[in-house]
């Protein structure tokens, strides 16, 4: 009988950098150099900060695939250049089927989805402070803040920097020249100054599983996943201990047929209090299973 296995959970961020360069509702006339990923509400119809489901799954999926060890497969073009991305994929369904990433993330059967983590609540009221942007739901909580900080960027990818060298003291010409041949002159690259855009707040996650083609074991990597996650970051500048996460207030709840023709069809998982993280869930998984069995029996009498 068809059922899905529902994940919900609330993210707390600090610092996060997602998103693309197209001008940001709120600071525009700033022009950062990155901005974060803004969406419209459906309620509301006005912008809020999301953190893309491709930004944090893919990076839970990365993270997995060192956990378990398995090798980066996936030939791809990078500057007219065939490399191998770090990217793993069995080859074909019947190795994805026993692979404990690939079961979860690579069947063309999807049996997951995700969804993008948005901030906490249902409506939302939008405070501009400079630049700084706060955003509060229907209760008055702050759940995100939005805000530019100033930085700078190092040069590092040498053999791609083309110099007009009439921007050079001492040399002059309509030609360019290369940033190598620059500091084997003497002259050296300076950082660029440029302004980001970050945001913190609580922001919902959401994970479906459909457990008619799943056992309750293959979600345990999922919340492993989860857990080095905490260790880790999502975005950019990770290395700068920016993209911090910490997940917490977990619930897991079953669906069945009825849920979705209006009637009923819905249980939710009653986890023990220290049993609401990545962590506590994975010290606890025999009780977990045992109660998400349980649930399914129920629902499928």
């Amino acid at each position: 009988m068809f059922a899905l296995l529902v994940v919900e959970g609330l993210i707390e961020a600090s610092g996060l950098s997602v998103g693309t360069k197209l001008p940001t509702p709120y600071l525009r006339e700033r022009e950062p150099d990155l901005v974060i990923a803004f969406k419209y509400h459906p309620k509301s119809g006005r912008p809020i900060p999301y953190i893309p489901a491709s930004s944090w799954v893919g990076v839970l999926r990365h993270l997995l695939e060192k956990y378990y060890n398995l090798p980066a497969n996936i030939p791809r073009l990078v500057r007219a250049r065939k490399i191998i991305a770090p990217i793993h994929e069995c080859e074909n369904e019947n190795d994805k089927l026993k692979c404990p990433v690939c079961k979860l993330f690579a069947r063309r059967d999807v049996v997951a989805w995700f969804d993008d983590a948005e901030p906490e609540g249902a409506e939302y009221t939008i405070t501009i402070r400079g630049a700084q942007v706060e955003i509060r739901n229907e209760q008055g909580a702050l759940v995100a803040i939005v805000f530019l900080k100033d930085e700078v960027t190092i040069p590092r990818e040498v053999d791609r920097i083309q110099i007009p060298v009439g921007a050079i003291p001492g040399i002059s010409g309509d030609d360019t020249i290369g940033a190598e041949k620059i500091m084997r002159e003497g002259w050296r690259l300076e950082p660029i100054p440029r302004r980001v855009q970050q945001v913190s707040g609580i922001f919902a996650i959401n994970a479906k599983f459909d457990i008619s083609r799943l056992s309750v074991s293959d979600i345990r990597p999922f919340f492993i996943g989860l857990a080095l996650l905490e260790d880790y970051y999502v975005g950019r500048r990770g290395t700068r201990g920016y993209g911090r996460i910490k997940i917490g207030n977990i619930r897991i709840k079953i669906r069945g047929p009825a849920y979705y023709e209006g009637t009923d069809g819905e249980i939710e998982i009653k986890l023990p209090e220290d049993a609401r993280t990545p962590r506590g869930i994975l010290k606890q998984w025999q009780l977990v299973e045992q109660k998400i069995l349980e649930a399914i029996k129920k629902l499928t009498k």
